[in-house]
């Protein structure tokens, strides 16, 4: 679901063997556990999957072990490709104390929902009711009486790719009812000009959701069940919390192991969202692993796809970099990284903070993971693993930091006239952000033009990413808040 305070970005890559077929996770028998297997669930987890094609052990021992070590309550892994029935790995309990997780459990997913608003979107001007790069405006004259008139001339393309320049509504937006949020998001300036830069934006795919109510007359979940969802026959995907509940849907978990806080789906989206359902499009999904896998591949498959080619081609083509990594690029509703030897990796992530979730999808080799968690902790290790196991690809060599005169100066972000001071002190680079800390917090080299807070365990995946080709950077993108240089 949508977090209305941020997102938290992760990815990884998990193949399946070309050679076999295999059947679902719950169609397997179970082997007899060992008296060791009973005692570990590691061991019980690994032995689960002994018939497993030999590249893919490596991952599960990573998925049995990592989600053991950080106390997860319960996690999902689905490897999918070429029209087989997905290898589901499960881990753990749908809640703290109660069922076992099975295949069929359908996790919140959060931020991954933008890749089904994206494709919703993208159907809708296949179909001539939107348009890609006409303003937005003239299906929602609310973004035309702003403060801003740059805001008039967005458009769905912008939206789409993160580059509409729009600044985050802060938690009170929640409470403004499903035509009021429009309204207060007139009441911001944008962040950037239209088109500029990528910046990452909740509050865009909740605008793109109401142009397609606005547009269709329909609302946005059953539109999204009836031109993509029915047609794949994925009827189990769910944007119905309270449903969700009632046909056992894992609980989020706040915290880890046995004192982990448990929250069902409806009151993840109580609390997290404050039951604002103009959020959905952006955060409201509830589905399972293989289910998900299943999308994903039909998705961007031309045989299958409810999505014309030229729609396809705009859902994994990158038109602009994130600045988030080397080389990875923005297409609309999905990130994109060149695989060695060619082909691309497309990601996409969604963390709630009691739900994490990563989708992995490989159009040229017909292969799509997923990773879900009901706790807001991203299992990147076994992604590293499916990573170095099943692509021969190794942790990235991340770029050495540039001089400190690329990063050091004075930042303002935008409406908010609030300052973001870079210095460099004894050999160490300083942030003073009012949005996290009064004083001076030392940043530490995470690789390339990214960083975070040294020594503060507390501010949890918050980064700092200087933006620019050139010197000196022209943006400082944290992860409430763009802030641009000043002078």
């Amino acid at each position: 679901m949508l977090c209305l305070f941020g997102h938290v970005l992760g990815a990884a890559l998990l193949i399946a063997d070309h050679a076999e077929a295999h059947e679902p996770a719950a169609a397997r028998p179970a082997a007899a556990p060992s008296a060791e297997a009973a005692e570990d669930p590691r061991i019980a987890c690994v032995a689960a999957h002994a018939d497993a094609p030999l590249r893919h052990r490596g991952v599960i021992r990573a998925l049995c072990g990592e989600a053991a070590s950080l106390g997860v309550v319960g996690a999902s892994l689905a490897i999918a490709e070429g029209g087989a029935a997905p290898r589901v790995v499960t881990w753990g309990r749908a809640r703290a104390g109660g069922p076992r997780i099975a295949p069929e459990t359908a996790f919140r997913i959060g931020s991954l929902t933008k890749v089904m608003t994206a494709a919703l979107a993208l159907a809708l001007v296949d179909d001539g009711v939107l348009e890609l790069d006409a303003p937005l405006a003239r299906v929602l004259p609310e973004l035309a009486e702003g403060v801003d008139d740059r805001l008039a001339a967005v458009t769905l393309r912008q939206l789409l790719t993160h580059s509409a320049g729009l600044a985050e509504l802060g938690p009170g937006a929640a409470s403004a009812g499903r035509e009021g949020w429009l309204r207060a998001l007139g009441e911001r300036e944008l962040i950037a000009d239209p088109g500029a830069i990528w910046s990452y934006a909740n509050v865009g795919y909740a605008v793109i959701g109401a142009a397609i109510e606005r547009a269709t007359g329909e609302p946005w979940g059953a539109l999204l069940r009836r031109r993509l969802l029915a047609p794949l026959g994925l009827d189990r995907i769910s944007v119905d919390p309270k449903m969700s509940v009632e046909t056992g849907a894992s609980h989020g978990h706040l915290g880890r192991g046995e004192g982990a806080f448990a929250l069902d789906v409806a009151d993840d989206f109580a609390l997290g969202a404050g039951g604002a359902t103009w959020t959905l499009p952006a955060g409201g999904v509830i589905a399972s692993a293989p289910d998900l896998a299943a999308f994903a591949l039909a998705l961007v498959d031309p045989a299958r796809s409810p999505l014309s080619a030229a729609a396809i081609e705009l859902l994994t083509t990158p038109t602009l970099p994130t600045h988030e990594r080397p080389g990875e690029g923005q297409a609309a509703g999905l990130r994109v990284r060149a695989l060695p030897g060619g082909g691309a990796l497309l990601l996409a992530s969604g963390d709630t903070g009691d739900f994490a979730a990563d989708l992995l999808l490989v159009p040229e080799r017909g292969v799509a993971v997923v990773v879900l968690a009901n706790a807001g902790v991203h299992l990147r290790a076994t992604l590293a693993a499916a990573l170095h196991d099943l692509l021969g690809v190794g942790p990235e060599a991340p770029a050495p930091m540039a001089a400190p005169a690329r990063y050091v100066g004075d930042y303002v972000i935008g409406d908010l006239e609030l300052g973001v001071a870079v210095r460099a002190e004894g050999g160490e680079l300083t942030i003073t952000a009012p949005l996290v800390a009064a004083a001076p917090l030392v940043l530490e080299h995470l690789g390339d033009h990214r960083f975070r807070v040294r020594g503060r365990s507390e501010l949890g995946a918050m980064t700092f990413v200087f933006m620019a080709d050139g010197e000196p950077a022209s943006f400082l993108r944290g992860r409430w808040f763009l802030a641009v240089r000043r002078g």
